[in-house]
């Protein structure tokens, strides 16, 4: 059985660190790993302050590119401030971030100037989940919520089948991977409530709600390679409340009747950047996604198969560009709710037993780069490879 690339990644860049701490004067390997078909172009960033609090990029890339769409791209975020009163550096909230720290930092009888208050990053690179973090193993659902919701970047490991109990919350910088003979969860679902730099990848998941929820202006989180069926009356997974820069990708849904959600009627216009390609919906109802106020969703070669109420559809004013997909079967490729209607622009889609697409209105190409499959390829790569190993 192959090992699920993210998991082959996570061994790379452990033997990588064992090789520099014996021999610091190496010079690096100038051996780059190809991208697979349908991978983003790097499209490199700057120099990242040291004093940044969102972890820098991996040195080591993924053994099969980095991450595509918009989960890998660089987020302009505001930058926490120092009060020029007592030196506290606190964020736009108000909330104290590292006040010691900043005391600390200033040289005794030092005044506060204006360049002192804004501390802190200004753009938050891509995801990176907990790269450079210790790598832990979760057998239980105790073992799995503390690693979880520990504050220190972590990759936690799990295989074999985990009872959830409920909801586990998943905090920022971690990397949840199944490995071995795969990871299955059942029982609940996991929570990515405004945390940021998140990876949830090869996991099995069967719930009676939400497998994943992704909420709070949570942002920087992808979903790749994992297998979900259930849901009840519940998508699988939401993108909701101010949500951004979340990528699904390589995902496969079964036995459901929704799939996903992209935010919901009381969401605000600005956020809700989500990039969905490579998924097997197989069978599933509808909901591939359903998006409602989102800037801008691009949904590409993903394969529809046999679902019975919609593939794609676009409401309150979302943006949905919609390209090199392959619908059969599917009676309504994609649509825009009649009252409340959405942007959609569709092409190069291939329709089997499919209605043609309805449009409306104009939406942007995403600032990232990507490759398209040929459409008529999509089935069988993306059956080869979706879901968990």
């Amino acid at each position: 059985m192959r090992l699920h690339p993210l998991a082959a990644a996570c061994l790379a860049v452990l033997l990588c660190a064992a090789l520099t701490s014996c021999s610091r004067q190496e010079e690096d390997s100038d051996e780059a790993f190809d991208p697979p078909v349908g991978a983003a172009v790097d499209p490199g960033t700057g120099e990242a302050d040291d004093t940044s609090s969102p972890p820098e990029p991996s040195e080591v890339e993924w053994s099969f590119g980095t991450p595509v769409g918009w989960a890998g791209q660089p987020k302009a975020v505001a930058a926490p401030t120092r009060d020029p009163a007592d030196g506290d550096t606190t964020d736009e909230d108000g909330a104290d971030v590292d006040g010691d720290a900043a005391e600390a930092s200033a040289n005794p009888g030092d005044e506060p100037t204006l360049e002192d208050e804004p501390v802190g990053p200004t753009e938050y690179p891509g995801v990176t989940g907990g790269a450079g973090g210790e790598t832990v193993t979760a057998t239980d659902a105790d073992e799995l919520a503390e690693h979880l919701s520990a504050a220190e970047p972590l990759v936690v490991e799990v295989e074999g089948d985990i009872d959830l109990d409920g909801t586990v919350r998943v905090a920022s910088d971690k990397t949840l991977l199944g490995v071995g003979e795969g990871a299955e969860l059942t029982g609940g679902g996991l929570v990515v409530d405004g945390s940021s730099n998140v990876i949830l990848a090869n996991l099995g998941m069967v719930s009676d709600g939400p497998a994943i929820a992704v909420r709070g202006g949570a942002h920087h989180v992808w979903v790749d390679g994992s297998t979900f069926s259930g849901g009840r009356d519940s998508a699988l997974i939401s993108v909701t409340d101010g949500s951004d820069h979340v990528t699904l990708s390589w995902n496969h849904f079964t036995e459901a009747e929704s799939a996903v959600i992209i935010g919901g009627r009381d969401d605000q216009p600005g956020a809700l950047r989500v990039t969905v390609h490579h998924n097997f919906f197989d069978g599933t109802s509808g909901r591939h996604p359903r998006a409602r106020n989102a800037e801008h969703v691009h949904v590409f070669n993903n394969y529809f198969r046999d679902n019975p109420e919609y593939g794609v559809e676009s409401a309150y004013g979302a943006n949905v560009l919609v390209e090199g997909n392959y619908f059969e079967g599917t009676p309504v490729s994609v649509s825009t709710e009649t009252d409340e209607p959405g942007n959609v622009v569709t092409r190069d889609n291939l329709l089997v037993d499919s209605k043609q697409p309805q449009l409306r209105g104009n939406v942007p190409d995403p600032p990232y780069a990507y490759e398209l499959d040929d459409t008529v390829n999509v089935p069988e790569v993306v059956m080869n490879r979706a879901g968990t190993d």
